[in-house]
């Protein structure tokens, strides 16, 4: 396998190989082999054609099935979306009644550029996995989470932060503004992991801390490191739920444990504009929200 994996098919690639790899013995596995060969030498036709004609077993295998194995590694390994297609094709045709086959298709659909297809695709692979409730099932969902957060960019919700800016702070206690400071930010986002880092400096603009952030699928939100430079606390955890407001407008609400052990929300109102960004910070006190911090966002050239 290929060290760099898009997230549009990688929980898919990595529960197909650990499912094959305790399988690795058996006949599914020793058929997919010698179907390989066939493909190498004749093509993905003769491929179906070898296999129709030799596959004794027709208990539904799961994500070990032969054609199965074999469209992963042509996509793999040898780039061909086409064959891979026709394979994963005769393989819905075969266990029509199984969520799995559905799954694995939309995955070279979406390597093929066909979004709305795959999407359709996904959709009904969950669906029938939520109708019966096996492990394998379980995991085509966790699955389908996954490639639909993707193909929606729902990992992406707060890319219009990457870039270099001028960061305005003013903080708050019981309405009354009680410091203010002018800071900078640098944020970036890696598409290998879905990962957004954040680099604080402080008002003389020396690194003070980095805040890093990763999308999970199967929860909706994202998780959230923050470390600070020489903090004896080590490093603080949260998770930041997106609503979207309107296209310029987000109310993200992140919760945390504090040094007390209490639970705490806080609520960010966020505006975009045009080379700025408005973000409001709010504390919950007894049910009511206060007012903590605003930063004014302006991004550098």
């Amino acid at each position: 396998m290929r060290a760099i994996i898009k997230l549009r098919w990688s929980i898919s690639i990595m529960l197909l190989c650990f499912s094959t790899s305790l399988l690795a013995q058996n006949e599914g596995q020793i058929m997919a082999d010698q179907l390989y060969k066939t493909y190498k030498q004749k093509g993905a036709k003769e491929v179906l054609k070898v296999y129709n004609e030799n596959n004794t077993n027709k208990e539904y295998e799961g994500m070990a099935e032969p054609l199965n194995v074999l469209a992963y590694r042509l996509m793999q390994d040898d780039k061909d979306l086409k064959a891979a297609e026709m394979l994963l094709q005769a393989q819905i045709e075969e266990y029509p009644n199984e969520a799995n086959p559905y799954d694995s298709y939309s995955d070279v659909l979406m390597e093929m550029g066909k979004k709305d297809e795959a999407k359709k695709y996904i959709e009904k692979s969950m669906k029938m996995a939520s109708e019966k409730d096996t492990e394998e099932n379980q995991l085509v969902i966790e699955a389908g989470k996954v490639k639909m957060a993707m193909l929606e960019n729902k990992d992406k919700q707060m890319n219009f932060l990457v870039g270099n800016w001028e960061n305005e702070t003013k903080t708050y206690s019981k309405g009354e503004e009680t410091n203010s400071s002018v800071s900078s930010n640098s944020i970036s986002y890696s598409d290998e992991g879905s990962i957004m880092i954040v680099d604080h400096n402080d008002p003389g603009n020396k690194p003070c801390c980095k805040r890093i952030m990763v999308y999970d699928p199967n929860e909706d939100e994202f998780d959230v490191a923050f470390m600070r430079r020489n903090q004896p606390t080590g490093i603080y955890n949260s998770k930041m739920k997106i609503k979207e407001l309107d296209p310029n407008h987000l109310e993200l609400t992140e919760s945390y444990t504090n040094n007390d052990d209490e639970e705490v929300t806080m609520k960010h109102d966020i505006v975009k504009k045009t080379n700025k960004v408005e973000w409001t910070t709010y504390a919950s006190t007894d049910g009511e929200w206060e007012k903590v911090r605003t930063m004014n966002l302006t991004k550098k050239n």
